[in-house]
């Protein structure tokens, strides 16, 4: 199921089978059938429905929602063994069990998930009362969490890096044109706000879509690749900061300043400078341009315009402009430092992958990229 191509989830999708179904139908059965192995026929829905209740579209959030379920039946357990002590199944006992476990849980912060769980767990263990029903209702919710988190790290999307990496070329490239357009004023200025806004949103998903590859057994195969695409999307992040500091100073100037050809020409040269990074650096097409070649030139365009400057402006206007030149180089400085990294990682040796693991991915454990 791991290698279950792009078109075949697709098509299974049409008819109800998504990714999602196929992750909590699997996980419930899975617990249902490592319980009644394990333990025989006591209890066994607990398992099967904490599957069904955590499973979530990544392993991060499943994780968060069992780590919250369990501590939720554990503080509830406890308070339904208090209150059971001393009183029968009531209004009474109900109320105070309710203010005790829901009212240790709010005191110490914890999630909501977690608060509301303990009045579910607090109710039902004092309706059921005996000692042994908290500990299988704790041992296997613990199965059934573990088990839809393997679940959730073998199932993953068809080609999952290859998403998250297109995500990143897409902000870097909406980030240029952003850049780019910050000049023109009127409406094209609008547009290049709004695409300044669209690259962070593509660099932040793809950014946290990185985080939740490290949680599947996919990540092994692409982990170099991996690392490689997260540092660039690090330093393109700062870039889009950047960026959004040049928009702002832009808005500060006069018109005939922050719209001029020589602004033109600036922003033009460094903005060329980010879509060739992203192009070298995420995606397979080749450049005619070499990257330092074209630093070298922005760095020149940049000095060689704030120079002249220098005796042509009054004094409140150049001090705008070298907050916007000052961006301008920090910009180009930023791209220099990622190149770097980038060149040094793709320099340092691979490390030999051991033939077990090998073994363990040609099983189909980890989908093709």
């Amino acid at each position: 199921m791991t290698t279950m191509n792009e078109g075949l989830q697709d098509r299974l999708e049409k008819f109800g089978l998504s990714l999602y179904m196929i992750r909590v139908t699997l996980a419930a059965s899975l617990s249902w059938l490592a319980v009644h192995s394990l333990y025989g026929d006591r209890y066994l829905y607990f398992a099967p429905l904490a599957a069904i209740l955590i499973t979530q579209s990544s392993v991060k959030a499943s994780l968060e929602k069992g780590v919250y379920r369990l501590l939720g039946i554990v503080l509830g357990g406890i308070a339904s063994l208090v209150v059971g002590r001393f009183f029968d199944v009531g209004a009474l006992s109900i109320l105070l069990m309710l203010l005790l476990g829901i009212g240790v849980a709010t005191a110490c912060r914890i999630n909501i998930q977690a608060v509301s769980q303990v009045g579910v767990t607090s109710v039902l263990a004092l309706t059921f009362y005996h000692d042994q029903y908290i500990v299988w209702r704790v041992a296997e919710t613990l199965i059934g969490v573990l088990i839809a988190l393997i679940i959730n790290m073998i199932i993953v999307p068809p080609k999952g890096f290859v998403k998250v990496k297109d995500l990143a070329l897409r902000g870097s490239l909406t980030l240029s044109d952003a850049l780019t357009g910050l000049t023109s004023g009127g409406r094209d200025a609008t547009q290049a706000l709004t695409a300044l806004k669209l690259s962070g949103e593509l660099l932040g998903k793809s950014k946290q879509l990185q985080k939740e590859l490290h949680f599947t057994l996919s990540h092994y195969q692409c982990r170099k690749e991996l690392g490689t695409l997260s540092q660039a999307t690090s330093h393109l992040s700062r870039v889009h900061s950047y960026v959004k500091g040049i928009s702002e100073e832009l808005s500060l100037l006069p018109a005939h300043y922050a719209a001029a050809d020589w602004m033109t020409e600036v922003v033009t040269a460094t903005a060329d400078c980010i879509a060739l990074y992203g192009t070298r650096t995420l995606s397979d097409a080749e450049c005619g341009r070499s990257l330092p070649e074209s630093l070298r030139r922005a760095r020149d365009v940049q000095l060689a315009w704030f120079s002249e400057l220098q005796g042509q402006c009054p004094l409140a206007a150049f001090r705008d402009l070298g907050a916007v030149f000052s961006h301008l180089n920090r910009i180009l400085e930023e791209i220099e430092r990622a190149d770097y990294a980038a060149i040094s990682v793709a320099a340092q040796p691979a490390k030999a992958v051991p033939a077990r693991a090998i073994r363990f991915i040609q099983k189909g454990l980890s989908h093709k990229l």
